[in-house]
């Protein structure tokens, strides 16, 4: 039964116009955003071999190495796309799910019946699941012929795999609002009260927190980095920071608290958008970065069990009405 739930979810997702021309739009962008990423690599690595080119004409024997064009960082605009346009997709997704059934009159009938307890709620999860799974592999896709065909650049094993686990990472971010919409739509009895709520936590979780975050961080005080301009090394700048731990610990508190955070730290090591992390592994990377990997799945585990047990609530007042 589940599995039927998922693939009328999987349909019905498909006749969304909304959630058509929010995925258009995605793709859209994410085609962009690799495709100049990608002629940005091709240019580099041109400029590089017309350099060796005319220094051999010239008969130099020593010429200079590659440059580190991490071919890879073509992906980081696709992060902001997944931060605002894939999250919105993604909460459009999980309010119509719900808000469907409330309109149709369905939802009432199905929750009188203890059969579809344990399968209504699953179902449509796994529908959605697999349908942000579908996006988050065709831009993938995207990704790899993109680089392959346009920056003429071979992908080593370890970059093939920091690109399958950022999009893994970009699946989780989306699902987590997913999810959030789905726990909101099952809680009110208006889809539009839900939506505009589910909206409203995403703009808190997304912008304002991780804007409240930067502003408070003393080191973007000043262009370029407070430290960096007073010239301290790594351990004076923990010395200074020791001083304020009440106070970073409260701006490090309302970071943590942005799954969009999460999601950018962890996607930026991976794609070494963020220096640092060049000559670890990836699994090295994920496990540097591990609280921003659990950032991503422990909230979303928990909004769904919050959102089973409301389920349950609300099937319990039906049955006794």
């Amino acid at each position: 039964m589940m599995i039927e739930i998922a693939k009328k979810e999987i349909k019905d997702i498909f006749r969304n116009k909304l959630f058509l021309a929010i995925l258009v739009m995605l793709l859209v962008l994410t085609i962009v955003s690799i495709v100049l990423g990608s002629y940005q690599v091709k240019i580099s690595v041109d400029n590089y071999n017309n350099s060796i080119s005319f220094l051999k004409s010239l008969g130099k024997a020593e010429l200079p190495p590659a440059p580190n064009l991490n071919p890879i960082s073509a992906s980081k605009g696709f992060v902001n796309y997944i931060g605002m346009v894939g999250a919105l997709m993604a909460i459009v997704l999980g309010n119509t799910a719900i808000s469907k059934e409330h309109r149709n009159g369905t939802l009432r009938l199905i929750l009188t019946r203890s059969v579809f307890r344990d399968t209504f709620m699953n179902g449509k999860l796994l529908g959605n699941l697999i349908v942000l799974a579908g996006i988050t592999v065709v831009t993938g896709a995207i990704t790899f012929v993109s680089l392959a065909a346009i920056s003429g650049v071979t992908l080593s094993s370890n970059d093939v795999v920091r690109l399958l686990l950022f999009f893994l990472m970009s699946f989780l971010y989306m699902a987590f609002f997913m999810v959030l919409s789905m726990g909101v739509a099952t809680i009110s009895s208006k889809g539009s009260r839900a939506l505009l709520i589910t909206v409203i936590v995403w703009l808190v979780l997304s912008f304002v927190f991780p804007q409240i975050g930067d502003t408070m961080d003393m080191d973007n005080q000043i262009p370029g980095g407070f430290f960096s301009s007073m010239g301290m090394t790594r351990d004076q700048e923990h010395q200074v920071l020791q001083q304020f731990k009440f106070y970073e610990t409260v701006r490090n508190g309302i970071e943590e608290i942005s799954p969009t955070k999460h999601y950018e730290r962890i996607s930026f090591a991976l794609l070494n958008v963020k220096p640092g992390f060049e000559a670890n592994t990836p699994w090295e990377v994920v496990g540097l970065k591990w609280i921003d990997f659990l950032g991503l799945i422990i909230p979303s585990v928990g909004l769904w069990l919050l959102s089973y047990i409301a389920f349950l609530k609300r099937e319990n007042i039906y049955q006794t009405n």
